[in-house]
Parts: C-alpha cells; sequence; structure tokens
C-alpha cells in the first residue's frame, strides 16, 4: 500500500520511512514479496511493484460482489448527475477506490481504483473512519493526537457523527475545487464502503448540495436494498 502512480519506485529505507515498520523487518517483508513475484528490485536498491499485481487487481475486482451490486445503481446516478462516481472501501487501514463509473466530462476528478487515500480527510474516509471500532479508530487516529490533539477530537467525532447519520460531504479537502457527497453502504454488519460523487465546485454551486447529496444517498440505499435481498 506505500506505492502510488507518485511514489512508485521506492528504496527500503523510503518503506520503512513511508510505513513506520522498523527497517530490518522491511528488509524481511521485501525478501518475501520478492520471492513470491510481487516486487521487482535493481541494482541501485529500489523496488517497484510487479506486473503480476495487475493480474491480482483484476482477480480482486472479479470476485468482488459488492461491485456487482453497486455497478447499476452507480451507473444511473453518474446518468443522473454527470459526475464521476466512486465506490470506496476500507483496506488495510486506507480509504481505497474499488470501482469508478467516469464523468462524461472533460473537467472532472481522478480516482484510479486501487488508489489509496488516508482517512484523515474526505467525506468517504469520515464514514469508513466511522465504520471502525472505537478501540480501532483510537488507534489509526494515535499519530496525529500526538501531534494535534484537538484535530484528532473532532475528526473522531466527526467520522462518529458521519456513521450514524449514514453520510457525510466535504469540501476542498482531498483537491482543490472540489466538492463530494458520500454516503454509506451497509450488508448486515453494518457500513461496508462508502459511495461517494466528487464534483468540480464549478458544476456543484451550494444551491445544488442538498440535490446532490439526496441523489447520492437514493442510490446508496438501492445498493443496501439489493444487499438485504441477497442474503436473506
Amino acid at each position: 500500500m506505500a506505492f502510488t502512480q507518485e511514489r512508485h519506485t521506492q528504496s527500503a529505507r523510503d518503506l520503512a520511512r513511508t510505513t513506520g515498520i522498523p527497517l530490518p523487518s522491511v528488509y524481511r517483508y521485501v525478501a518475501l514479496l520478492r520471492e513470491m513475484g510481487l516486487l521487482v528490485g535493481d541494482e541501485r536498491g529500489t523496488y517497484h511493484l510487479s506486473a503480476r499485481l495487475s493480474a491480482l487487481a483484476r482477480a480482486a475486482e472479479t470476485a468482488e460482489t459488492l461491485i456487482d451490486f453497486a455497478d447499476p445503481a452507480m451507473r444511473r446516478l453518474s446518468d443522473a448527475t454527470g459526475e464521476t462516481v466512486i465506490l470506496v472501501r476500507l483496506i488495510a487501514r486506507s480509504a481505497v477506490c474499488v470501482h469508478r463509473i467516469e464523468s462524461r466530462h472533460s473537467l472532472r476528478t481522478s480516482y484510479e481504483p486501487g488508489q489509496p487515500m488516508p482517512l484523515e480527510h474526505g467525506a468517504s474516509a469520515r464514514l469508513l473512519l466511522g465504520s471502525m471500532t472505537a478501540e480501532a479508530r483510537r488507534e489509526y487516529l494515535a499519530p496525529l493526537a500526538a501531534r494535534d490533539p484537538g484535530s484528532a477530537a473532532r475528526l473522531d467525532e466527526q467520522a462518529i457523527l458521519a456513521a450514524e447519520r449514514g453520510w457525510a460531504v466535504s469540501e476542498e479537502e482531498i483537491d482543490i475545487g472540489v466538492w463530494a457527497a458520500a454516503a454509506a453502504v451497509r450488508d448486515r454488519t453494518g457500513i461496508v464502503a462508502a459511495l461517494s460523487v466528487p464534483s468540480p465546485l464549478v458544476r456543484a454551486p451550494e444551491a445544488l448540495h442538498e440535490e446532490l447529496l439526496g441523489r447520492v444517498r437514493a442510490a446508496a440505499s438501492e445498493i443496501n436494498a439489493a444487499l438485504r435481498a441477497a442474503h436473506r
């Protein structure tokens, strides 16, 4: 999860800094991942993800039954709003886009499937943070609490509120000029994903916020109903 499009090649020391894992442990993990064919190293001592991950990603998406239930509602939501629609799940304590329906507009936001995002910012992230147990959330927020106790407490309160009401909104928290509405996707165990429409503010003035949020919540309710029906 430490590799991104921007940080696609990293040394062991880079990985240790990014993950907080001690360097000796990083070397052990790197050796194991190279043996499994998931990491590739070079003569400079840097590593990148192998092409094998592409096949694994395709297999994971095929097996992701939630996407099967969500895709029709996401397509209708994208048609109705004209915006990109994303489905975000909590994976390894990151908010990860697992499915996306692209906007028809040339000016649009970009969330790549598989792209991990921290849980500190964004409407989807707040819902997913709120879906964690109190203990897990406290552990996740511990580094922020050490730096800024007030911010950690506010984020904890916002996450709990978002999970309770089943929706959240954000403005310019991840990308400048973008407003987003997100709604909880639930199964019998609780929140399993967040459905979100991130929209450029030029197409989402304040007068349209309630309408966009309503459409997102309605689409999430449609997915929730399909999940409930499938597991009766």
